[in-house]
């Protein structure tokens, strides 16, 4: 009955909010429907892709094309090294945007057609009448391609949940409908597969002509759903109207590098790289071993496919419960233990099925888990760097790519000693695989490889403390920054300072009431719920005391010791660029470190030093006469002249005037010449100037800051009908 009634509210609340978010959310119901049911899409585009991408256990590059092992790990190192460029291309692109439609939405069609397109050349390409050198340098280009279209998909689509709200609650949830519902895709695709490969391949699941039946029909139905994420969600990130979406390479990548919890989150994946080796066990243990038929094994991905749904499904509720941290070392551990168990009962097919299945439970919570940290990482990178950054995540791991490239020599290595590589008396390499004495020694021993990455994968989750509580006291903290921005920059708007002047009277009440009372010991369901009312009160004490620390931040010394430093900056002004010393970094390196507030003053002041220095460097190499002010309104006149001639383009196409057409296409050609110059012109500008560029920001947001009884009186008049216009405030 309690299950019934359940349901029925669940109904209420998707008719109530299926176009209007609930109160204090952000996401309505028909949002989170299309960026899931859209996933069922971007997920059949991923299966095409990601069975294509170079890899050293890519079994249709090895196995049906017939590359070698070692040949394949070397293209596979050139693939990784040829990635690291295109990767900063991406990560640039994706920070300063300057599509309406946001940082991700605008790439899931531009990057996500040209992927299927690559995809479906690379199936339909006849290898067998090419040599074996060319057929490896066809693979090269189609995953030069990959590298750079799918990955940039991939990330605009997983990317996407990180910006459709700032709630980490409601991003898990989000994020545990889309995994269960996109789910379906690649449970489709793995049951489907070995019934077509039985029709037209004799069963062979490696055979070409399997993707050349599949992949067409996948194309079109993963485009078309992706038509409906795009079309259907918004964007939404805590920050000023007015705070410019712009923010220098260099810039980006050095502030995601001092991020914490982004290296502990990458040390896991770099230890946890032989957590997979055991992927292809089941494909082999039918394919080779023919411990099932066809049908048997289309039943049995079929069942495996229906495990993840239960990880997504308990996720959002688990994480609720116990938080993040705890989840991702619990499952991780269950990974461990599942897959060991593997290793004497790997026999029979169906026995691993079943330690296969709860494997695959405890990691389809790392499918909702993943994303989930991922966004919380950049809610913190934003509250530490006061700069929204998403792309350069991925450019920074690409240091990762070393790392993987050394590790991914492991699996050819165990392949090779096992038999498979070119000249083992084969017709096809893997063959020697239908030897099962070879085979089953060969699957225990990636079985052993992928418990110990499991292991070694949980270490790191020890040391992440960002907790849920930090996270939601961090939105709160980002809230008041934009509503100070805005209002400085005049447009501020009635409601978005009501909400978030209620939100810091609440937070004062909160405070000034004092540290709640601990939870009454004793057991039952009335001891549970005040349990939970007290870690509730708690957790809400802690974040109105991150609001108030925020509020007094410049009142602090180390807003004060800072706040000296800008104005000596802003005093010099530009020329006084060129006249920073290395005696200013060792004057704030010998800054005392005896109390944590004395190392916080002593970490900004290094940082501000070393910051001026570069400043120095890059002022005498692009300006020895001294630094000359920039016209930023020119820059930005060009920039809307050329969306003034793309508009008028478009407008010419649909009307077919050629002539016109061909004299526009002229002048844009000579704009973005002009646009490209005077773009270098500013980052030079910029890079020369971003200590003076700091220290005016900081000095702005202090002016702010002193405006809040202004805010104040204005959210009074406001609550009481009367709200003066803004310019008037």
């Amino acid at each position: 009955m309690n299950l019934l009634q359940k349901g029925r509210g669940l109904l209420r609340d998707v008719r109530t909010y299926w176009k209007t978010p609930p109160a204090g959310k952000y996401m309505t119901f028909r949002e989170i429907a299309a960026y899931s049911v859209g996933g069922m899409g971007a997920y059949s585009i991923f299966t095409m892709a990601q069975a294509l991408l170079l890899s050293t256990t890519n079994v249709i590059i090895g196995n049906t094309i017939g590359i070698q092992p070692m040949h394949m790990y070397v293209m596979y190192l050139i693939s990784v090294i040829t990635n690291i460029p295109l990767t900063m291309v991406r990560a640039n692109m994706v920070d300063n945007v300057r599509y309406k439609g946001g940082k991700y939405r605008p790439y899931l069609l531009r990057t996500g057609v040209p992927t299927v397109l690559i995809s479906l050349a690379f199936v339909f390409t006849p290898y067998q009448s090419v040599g074996y050198i060319w057929r490896c340098v066809l693979i090269f280009l189609y995953n030069f391609g990959l590298q750079f279209y799918y990955n940039f998909f991939y990330d605009a689509y997983e990317n996407l949940i990180h910006v459709l709200s700032p709630d980490s609650q409601e991003r898990t949830n989000a994020t545990a409908v889309k995994s269960m519902i996109y789910s379906f895709s690649p449970t489709v695709t793995n049951f489907v597969t070995p019934l077509i490969a039985n029709k037209v391949a004799n069963g062979n699941m490696y055979d070409l002509r399997v993707y050349q039946w599949l992949y067409p029909f996948i194309a079109v139905v993963g485009v078309g759903l992706i038509i409906l994420v795009y079309a259907r969600t918004e964007e939404k990130i805590v920050v000023a109207k007015t705070h410019p979406m712009k923010i220098r390479f260099r810039d980006a990548l050095r502030e995601v590098a001092k991020n914490k919890y982004f290296w502990i989150i990458s040390l896991a994946g770099w230890l946890g790289f032989l957590e997979t080796c055991t992927y292809v066990i089941l494909q082999w243990l039918y394919n080779y071993a023919h411990l099932c038929t066809a049908e048997q094994y289309s039943f049995i991905t079929l069942i495996r496919g229906t495990a993840y749904g239960w990880g997504m499904l308990i996720a959002p509720f688990a994480i609720k419960r116990w938080g993040k941290k705890k989840v991702l070392i619990a499952t991780n551990l269950f990974n461990v233990l599942f897959l060991a168990l593997v290793y004497p009962l790997m026999g029979s097919i169906w026995t691993v099925l079943l330690c296969m299945y709860f494997n695959s439970i405890a990691d389809s919570f790392i499918l909702v888990l993943t994303p989930a940290i991922q966004a919380d990482i950049r809610d913190y990178q934003h509250y530490k760097s006061g700069e929204r950054i998403d792309g350069m995540f991925g450019a920074v791991a690409m240091i990762g790519s070393f790392v993987t490239m050394a590790t991914s020599s492991v699996l050819p290595a165990v392949y090779e000693k096992y038999g498979i590589y070119s000249g083992n008396g084969y017709e096809n390499m893997y063959d020697i695989l239908y030897d099962t004495n070879t085979l089953f020694k060969l699957v225990g021993v990636l079985v052993i490889l992928s418990a110990v990455g499991a292991a070694l994968n949980t270490v790191p989750y020890f040391f992440y403390d960002f907790t849920e509580t930090k996270q939601k006291a961090v939105i709160r903290v980002l809230q008041i920054r934009a509503m100070f921005e805005d209002y400085g920059n005049g447009v501020l708007t009635d409601e978005d300072m009501r909400s978030t002047m209620e939100m810091i009277h609440a937070a004062k009440d909160c405070a000034a009431a004092g540290k709640p009372a601990p939870a009454p010991r004793g057991h039952g369901k009335a001891a549970r719920a005040a349990k939970r009312q007290a870690a509730a009160a708690q957790e809400e004490y802690e974040i109105s005391l991150a609001v108030l620390k925020e509020l007094e931040r410049f009142e602090t010394p180390e807003g004060q010791a800072r706040l000296a430093w800008a104005n000596g900056v802003c005093e010099r002004g530009l020329p006084g660029i060129a006249g920073a010393s290395e005696e200013e970094l060792r004057a704030a390196q010998t800054l005392p470190t005896q109390t944590r507030e004395e190392r916080h003053i002593r970490k900004q002041a290094v940082e501000d030093a070393k910051l001026a220095l570069r400043c120095r460097k890059a002022a005498l190499r692009y300006y020895p006469d001294g630094v000359p002010a920039f016209d930023e309104a020119a820059l930005e006149a060009l920039y809307e002249k050329e969306a003034a001639l793309a508009e008028e383009k478009r407008a010419l196409l649909s009307a077919g005037d050629r002539a016109r057409l061909k004299t526009v296409s002229a002048e844009q050609r000579a704009l973005s010449k002009e646009i490209k110059t005077a773009t270098l012109a500013h980052q030079h500008f910029a890079e020369s100037t971003k200590v003076v560029t700091e220290a005016k920001k900081y000095l702005t947001q202090a002016a702010c800051y002193e405006k809040f009884g202004e805010l104040h009186s204005r959210y009074q008049e406001s609550a009481a009908g009367t709200a003066r216009p803004q310019e008037e405030s």
